[in-house]
């Protein structure tokens, strides 16, 4: 399952939390190194709830769910040998601080990507240039949302290039049944982002595509989201492997 994930291989880091280096969604991000491991030295990125701390690892659950499906897409992409280099996928975990001021909370550690792109998002969009990469991104797509039989489409595709391939953070699934959290717009959601998909010359002319392909939401770069449209939810089982470690806080 791990084939192409870019792990943390690490059990320790220090983290520049007084400098905020990007925002996401939900969560802010903060540069870090590892401190102890295979990647000591190398930069690592935490990240943190804006809400305010969490101390258990449960409100990490739907997160790791989407990188374990996206990482099964990817790894049959690239067994598939569809594009002539490889697309990697960061792995997270989830850490834990050991800092008085902040002991116990946990947070997300993964590797430091540079280079940073955005590739497509789940509303469709995608860049107005063309490039080998952008269609490669918009082929890998095409083929979650074929290879799952239509029940899952993978985007909101972004990361950096590197000299053995690309590394992928922070995807999103989209599903049938809405059951990847509140990026995930269910069937309208796939319906939009196919009514502005054009197949480049990575894309298989027997790909599945939706029956219906119309706009449902408004195209936009960034990460749309809705609530859950009903009270019971899909279990969350599927868990990332690794077990909580030891970050502390660097001051700057």
């Amino acid at each position: 399952m791990s084939d192409f994930a870019r792990e943390n291989k690490a059990i320790g880091a220090d983290i520049y939390i007084h400098t905020i280096f990007a925002r996401g969604t939900f969560k802010h991000v903060y540069k870090g190194n590892y401190t102890k491991g295979e990647r000591a030295g190398e930069e690592c990125v935490c990240k943190i709830f804006k809400s305010g701390s969490v101390f258990q690892e449960s409100y990490f659950e739907v997160e790791l769910k989407v990188v374990a499906k996206a990482l099964e897409i990817v790894n049959r992409f690239n067994r598939g040998k569809h594009i002539d280099q490889n697309i990697w996928l960061n792995q997270p975990e989830v850490w834990t601080f050991l800092t008085w001021n902040r002991l116990g909370e946990k947070a997300i550690i993964e590797p430091m990507i540079t280079n940073f792109e955005k590739f497509n998002s789940n509303t469709g969009w995608t860049p107005e240039e063309s490039s080998p990469w952008i269609n490669a991104m918009q082929a890998l797509s095409h083929f979650s949302y074929h290879t799952t039989n239509r029940h899952a489409l993978l985007c909101d595709l972004q990361g950096g290039v590197y000299k053995d391939g690309f590394v992928l953070t922070d995807p999103v699934i989209m599903s049938t049944n809405q059951e990847y959290g509140p990026t995930d717009l269910g069937a309208h959601g796939i319906s939009t982002f196919f009514a502005s998909h054009q197949c480049s010359k990575y894309c298989k002319a027997h790909w599945l595509v939706p029956h219906d392909q119309k706009t449902y939401f408004t195209v936009q770069k960034g990460s749309a989201m809705v609530l859950p449209g009903r009270q019971s939810r899909a279990a969350l089982t599927c868990r990332l492997p690794g077990l909580l470690e030891n970050l502390s806080i660097q001051e700057e």
